[in-house]
């Protein structure tokens, strides 16, 4: 499933990387990073079953939890750039462009103590062999494995909460509904149990990834088909 996941991931910054080639678009370039670093969280997932526990899995794991850290908001500054694609007239003024920068920093700055103070721990659910922030009943490897309790993720609520907003914007005035629907589901497959448990919140990330992606080819697309001055 996991593997599956990466492919879908790959197949997406395969996308973004050709649309950053041919349109310069700021809303591309802040969602390469993260998106590339979803790929590696995937493929270190699904490696798991087959190297198993130890340094190697171990350190292949710390990345992952590095860039969400820093980059998982970044999709906060897209949002605005979207909308300044898709032709609001409010975000033509800097600062508008500013507090959306300023919320992303923000969270980012808020997440920052965890690079020094956070522990990762062995779990195992289904047949996945990964490590994790959290443990849990549902998770922990033997009986006697303490618990660890996560943090409250705030970052990626707000995150979502702004490109399910970003995408109703759109929706409403462009008849564009994929970047309000990406973002409803990332935030269903992370927040109801029934999904969350099954690890489909990395599904949730190629919905919300793909949905703003997608807005961006289509706010673009003029732009693409028209040819080049000679």
């Amino acid at each position: 499933m996991f593997l599956g996941f990466a492919i879908a991931q790959t197949a997406l910054f395969v996308w973004s990387l050709r649309l950053w080639r041919e349109t310069r678009t700021k809303a591309i370039a802040v969602i390469l990073f993260p998106l590339f670093f979803l790929i590696w969280d995937n493929l270190r997932v699904a490696a798991g079953i087959v190297i198993g526990f130890g340094e190697p899995l171990y350190w292949l794991t710390w990345p992952v939890f590095w860039a969400h850290w820093l980059s998982g908001c970044w999709l906060i500054i897209a949002s605005g750039s979207i909308l300044r694609l898709a032709g609001f007239d409010f975000t033509s003024h800097k600062w508008v462009m500013g507090a959306f920068c300023l919320v992303a920093t923000a969270l980012v700055l808020h997440d920052l103590p965890l690079f020094w103070t956070k522990e990762i721990y062995p779990v195992c659910e289904f047949d996945l062999i990964r490590y994790s922030g959290s443990v849990t009943e549902a998770n922990r490897c033997t009986p006697d494995q303490a618990l660890v309790k996560g943090e409250i993720p705030i970052a990626p609520v707000v995150t979502c909460f702004v490109v399910i907003g970003t995408g109703i914007a759109l929706w409403v005035r462009r008849g564009f509904p994929w970047m309000a629907i990406g973002g409803i589901v990332m935030l269903l497959t992370a927040a109801v149990p029934a999904l969350n448990r099954h690890r489909l919140d990395n599904l949730g990330e190629v919905f919300i990834k793909g949905g703003s992606i997608f807005a961006i080819w289509f706010l673009t697309r003029g732009s693409l088909a028209r040819p080049a001055a000679h």
